[in-house]
């Protein structure tokens, strides 16, 4: 059946040369160049650093390990350029950082329950629903 094939029983050559639409000849590769390959690395470096930066600033589970990988990232590029980036993003780590911890003390994973509603924290006094914010006759 269908569920039979595997990787290695599918012959792709066969299936490519066969596709009238592939020329029989493919083009010739273009000659290197490498201010291209240069560029394109520098392209990537930078979306790598756009996505360690970002990822710094969000208070989440696993952050300081994060931290240490994005400056390990930085200094395995550029000592000195590290040295001004990692001071330049380190107050908005630790704000993260300190985001983080200040949720934690308030709850934690293990406390939320997916797939039920919010509720309030046992003991709270709301004032939902119209009867929550005071008895007749209080105040003064």
């Amino acid at each position: 059946g269908v569920g039979d094939i595997t990787a290695e029983s599918v012959n792709y050559a066969a299936i490519i040369a066969s596709d009238p639409d592939l020329p029989s000849n493919p083009p010739p590769l273009p000659p290197f160049d490498p201010t291209f390959e240069h560029t394109s690395a520098q392209k990537q470096l930078n979306q790598l650093r756009f996505i360690y930066q970002r990822g710094v600033t969000h208070p989440m589970t696993g952050l300081d390990q994060f931290w240490q990988e994005y400056e390990a990232f930085e200094r395995a590029h550029s000592e000195s350029l590290a040295s001004v980036l990692i001071a330049e993003w380190l107050p908005k780590y630790q704000h993260a950082r300190s985001v983080y911890l200040e949720r934690n003390r308030v709850w934690t994973i293990h406390e939320l329950r997916g797939g039920r509603l919010a509720v309030p924290p046992v003991g709270c006094e709301t004032g939902v629903g119209g009867g929550g914010g005071g008895a007749a006759g209080e105040g003064g």
